[in-house]
């Protein structure tokens, strides 16, 4: 059994990256990193966030929920989030859930920081 890797989060200003690395995002994952984007949200004035789930094969509904929850509580501060560089099975399942049209889903990090930015 491998040791599950940390995503990566890199901060520039307003502007919070996070590269997820595991194949299969679990619930705990999902809510453990909504609760760190959260504190950066209140506490150190992040407005944009970028997801790089180019690594991910699957993600559970109960991820979605947590997202969904991420970004209503990101609308109170004008932020925006867009998701980068996902694989065809992660993409068809916020398709299937109609997300595709809440998040923003660009093809690779650059366009993503360009929505965010741009949108601002």
């Amino acid at each position: 059994m491998t040791t599950p890797r940390a995503p990566m989060i890199e901060q520039t200003s307003t502007l919070v990256t996070v590269t997820l690395y595991e194949r299969e995002v679990t619930p705990l994952v999902m809510q453990e990193l909504v609760n760190d984007l959260t504190l950066r949200m209140r506490n150190d004035n992040a407005q944009h966030f970028i997801l790089d789930m180019g690594s991910v094969m699957f993600i559970s509904s109960a991820c979605l929920g947590s997202l969904v929850g991420f970004l209503q509580d990101l609308e109170h501060v004008r932020g925006r989030i867009a998701l980068a560089n996902c694989r065809q099975d992660v993409l068809f399942l916020f398709k299937v859930t109609r997300l595709d049209a809440v998040f923003n889903i660009c093809d690779d990090v650059e366009s993503a920081k360009l929505e965010v930015a741009g949108r601002a």
